[in-house]
């Protein structure tokens, strides 16, 4: 028997023996234990809202809960002492480490273990931070919007995303959630301008935050302090997240997936760089030990991530961890009790957000988390020093809250890549990012480090990141497509192709002449562009326009020399001065391509036109159906300068050497704009259930075409589509001559229940058209009304006012369609005659015989 045989039936045999470990209970470990949490669920508002002493009757139900839930967390043992293989191990059962194993657990064909040193899922990180756990451990996490993290992170792009998944899945899944919002208080003006910026880069991220007026904040929370301003986050919210980690669980071994609790990771020893695999040793409470291989190794690990990922790297690529503590403060008082989540101002380079204000499902507030650093990951003790200190902090923007009643209740420990702010400002912060990477090196190795707040909000969007398969495969496929249909092209043709005979010149850049790839997004149900004239922008990573020959024209506002004047100034990119060609003002565009001719030269002359938004809306009178039916239709470009705060916090232009105000920004940020421009994916939305958007080329990679592919889907999806992925029906990549690829399919072809009507209760809205009085109307109205209402669809009819004020205006509509008609007849008239007058004429007629004619 080969060696490869050999390995194939140890594989099989191995796989034979982690189907018998396999432990399959005959009820959902999940709906368990949902069943034992809705025992005493019903009792928290009474509890979280009352003295102690009433806590005593009830604490009987906290100690079944708690005996049930280790009863079925504990029914899956470690490994047992043999050799077992997976296709995809995971280690780290978190919400980041469920949510990748189910995900991968979704591929026929292949196994996945998860491993989990605890006996229970979500056990250090993500139970123990951005948490509020109540008397009975129901622990809620904080959904947040992604506003501290920068516009390039993976945190903001994950966090943005995954919130919206999150969302989805609560309410297809029924998982317990609040949109209960978030508050972000300014108490002075150094807060203010912090707010502010927070506020401006939400809007430059698409997510949407707004200011609330001061007296609008004590009406609807007395409560609360704010002394400046106060901006809302409408997206923040809280999730069951125990509830949420169970279904992920149960999900994941419902799709074969296997889960090895009270199982440590002690070495993993990769075989010729991960080529051929990795193994690792792993031992049990009792000490046993295993040995496991795999194919694909993903490190989730949490507070043990980075020494794992240690012991596999070189010494060059090691990392040191950090751990910081954090502190949370329970309430017994049942006054004051905000509905709101409510945070200060970020301080820039501050570890953490502060000491803010969250709430379970009950409406029970806690306060938390400080930062503390400490050098041992299991220190989880509670430190009463600094009690005094967090309620300064909550004092000062609560300050009816009661001290006594405030008390420290737990701590939890985050991982750190460093020191740094919490909140990127982009000044050298030392703000640390999520760090999602497949190791150079090291085959079918993945790390996630640093996976701290927002990684409960960003599992679900991560394990997706992780799992780019069939989009790369997608790529893969067309592009293969593409170059074996050119080359059989050039193979039969009996003409000599002059472009592929000057491809050896060091010149040519075959960017020029590579065919088209786009990205096709079918929605169910039609969307309308209300920015037709303003096409929307997708930064791409990978620019369409990465030829150095490719041409620009530049429309500015009048006067144009100031634009010319800016572009040639010396801090201007001279790589990027070179491709703007033409730099034209609206007047002088108006007065010298009024001709088609002149227009259809111009157009054929360059290669990009950018206009200035300011005068984007007046160009398709001026340049016609001529550029708006082609693919070089003005794209708008920002070129004023950015309006700054004078002394009384009004925001006004700058003004130049001259004491006049600036219309046209400096050099370098008109270069920074044109640049964001032209890098990005335009957007035209179609009246229809189908957008496409050109997203690359022939010429680029596979990873390329895919990653463009994520950006895009992800801006269209986040700031085009109404609903967001609910009313996203399909994903296909294609060519202009091939088949679209399927990328993604829904599994539904509406977006809401209530969008289907049955056969029924349609026959029944055609018949209100044969109702003739209000009451029966009401009546029919109100009987579709229950028979639908189930779905959620309200049908209602307008109130016309009292039987006089009805007869008033049917009279009124008579008058005016009595008058209407008589205008229609007498125009009627006025044609006919026309048209006799015409016909005479054409005969020959007097003038005389001809209205003779017509009066007869």
């Amino acid at each position: 028997m080969s060696g490869q045989e050999q390995r194939v039936d140890s594989l099989d045999q191995d796989n034979a023996a982690l189907s018998i470990y396999r432990a399959t209970p005959s009820i959902d470990k999940g709906t368990l234990l949902a069943i034992i949490s809705w025992v005493y669920r019903p009792f928290l508002e009474i509890i979280n809202r009352s003295p102690l002493w009433i806590m005593v009757p009830y604490l009987w139900l906290k100690v079944v809960h708690e005996w049930g839930a280790t009863a079925l967390l504990d029914n899956e043992t470690a490994l047992p002492s043999r050799c077992f293989h997976g296709h995809s191990i995971v280690v780290g059962a978190g919400a980041v480490g469920l949510a990748v194993a189910r995900k991968l657990a979704e591929k026929e064909g292949t196994s996945t273990l998860l491993i989990e040193k605890h006996g229970s899922v979500g056990t250090e990180t993500s139970s123990r931070n951005s948490e509020v756990l109540t008397y009975f451990d129901v622990a809620c996490s904080v959904i947040h919007a992604g506003l501290y993290y920068g516009p390039h992170s993976l945190k903001t792009e994950l966090c943005i995303k995954g919130k919206r998944m999150m969302y989805d899945l609560c309410e297809k899944q029924r998982i317990p959630y609040r949109n209960c919002k978030k508050w972000i208080l300014a108490q002075n003006s150094q807060q203010h301008e912090q707010v502010d910026k927070t506020h401006e880069f939400a809007k430059s991220i698409g997510v949407p935050t707004h200011f609330i007026s001061l007296t609008e904040a004590r009406t609807r929370e007395p409560a609360v302090l704010a002394k400046n301003a106060v901006l809302e986050s409408p997206t923040t919210g809280i999730i069951d997240s125990h509830t949420y980690m169970s279904y992920l669980e149960s999900d994941f071994q419902s799709k074969g997936g296997d889960l090895a609790f009270h199982t440590e990771v002690t070495t993993i020893e990769p075989h010729s760089c991960g080529k051929r695999g990795y193994s690792i040793r792993t031992i049990s409470p009792s000490g046993d030990s295993a040995r496991i291989t795999t194919e694909t190794l993903i490190n989730s690990a949490g507070l043990a991530a980075v020494p794992l990922s240690n012991s596999i790297l070189s010494p060059d690529r090691r990392r040191k961890p950090f751990y910081a503590k954090g502190s949370y403060y329970s309430y017994a008082s049942p006054h004051p009790r905000p509905k709101t989540l409510v945070y200060p101002a970020p301080t820039t380079g501050a570890a953490g957000l502060g000491t803010h204000l969250t709430m379970d499902m009950t409406g029970a507030i806690r306060f938390g988390p400080d930062v503390e650093w400490v050098d041992d990951p299991n220190d989880l003790s509670v430190n009463e020093e600094r009690l005094s200190a967090a309620l300064d902090e909550i004092e000062a923007y609560l300050p009816s809250i009661v001290r006594e009643k405030v008390m420290l209740d737990y701590a939890g420990i985050r991982p750190k890549l460093g020191k740094g702010s919490a909140v990127a400002s982009g000044k050298g912060d030392g703000f640390s990012d999520f760090y999602i990477k497949k190791e150079e090196g090291f085959h079918g190795f993945v790390n996630l480090l640093g996976i701290e707040s927002p990684g409960l909000t960003s599992s679900l969007a991560i394990a997706e990141k992780l799992d780019k398969s069939q989009t790369l495969k997608a790529s893969s496929a067309l592009l293969h497509h593409i170059s074996t249909e050119t080359e059989r092209k050039e193979a039969t043709s009996t003409t000599k192709n002059l472009l592929k005979a000057s491809s050896s010149s060091p010149d040519r850049d075959d960017s020029e002449h590579a065919e088209p790839i786009w990205l096709s997004l079918t929605t169910k149900k039609h969307i309308v562009d209300k920015h037709r004239l303003k096409p929307g922008k997708i930064p791409l990573p990978h620019s369409l326009n990465r030829s150095s020959t490719t041409t620009i024209c530049l429309i500015t506002c009048d006067p144009q020399r100031l634009v010319k004047d800016t572009i040639s100034h010396p801090s201007f990119p001279t790589a990027l001065s070179s491709r703007i060609t033409k730099v034209i003002g609206i007047t002088k565009l108006k007065a010298r391509y009024q001709p088609f001719e002149s227009r259809r030269k111009l157009l054929d002359e360059h290669d990009i036109f950018l206009a200035d938004s300011r005068v984007i809306t007046l160009l398709p009178r001026i340049l016609g159906k001529t550029f708006y039916r082609s693919p070089k239709k003005p794209v708008p470009v920002n070129l004023e300068p950015h309006k700054q705060k004078n002394e009384s916090g009004k925001r006004i232009a700058p003004t130049g050497a001259d004491g006049k105000a600036r219309t046209i920004a400096p050099p370098l940020q008109v270069a920074k704009e044109i640049e964001k421009t032209i890098n990005c994916a335009l957007v035209h939305l179609s009246p229809s259930n189908n957008t496409s958007v050109r997203i690359g080329q022939s010429s680029f990679t596979a990873q390329q075409v895919a990653d463009n592919v994520e950006a895009v889907v992800a801006g269209l999806v986040e700031k085009c589509i109404p609903k967001g992925w609910r009313n996203v029906r399909a994903v296909r990549i294609k060519g202009p001559n091939t088949m679209a690829l399927p990328i993604w399919l829904a599994d539904e072809l509406w977006v809401d229940e209530g969008d289907i009507l049955e056969k029924e209760e349609e026959e029944k809205a055609k018949d209100l058209k044969a109702l003739g009085g209000t009451k029966r109307k009401s009546r029919a109205l109100h009987e579709i009304g229950e028979a639908v209402g189930g779905s959620g669809v309200k049908l209602e009819i307008a109130d016309e006012g009292t039987t006089g004020e009805r007869k008033k205006k049917k009279k009124k509509r008579r008058v005016e369609d009595t008058d209407l008609s008589q205008e229609m007849r007498e125009r009627r008239e006025k044609l006919r005659k026309q048209k006799r007058l015409d016909e005479l004429e054409m005969q020959g007629v007097g003038r005389a015989t001809k209205e003779a004619a017509i009066a007869i």
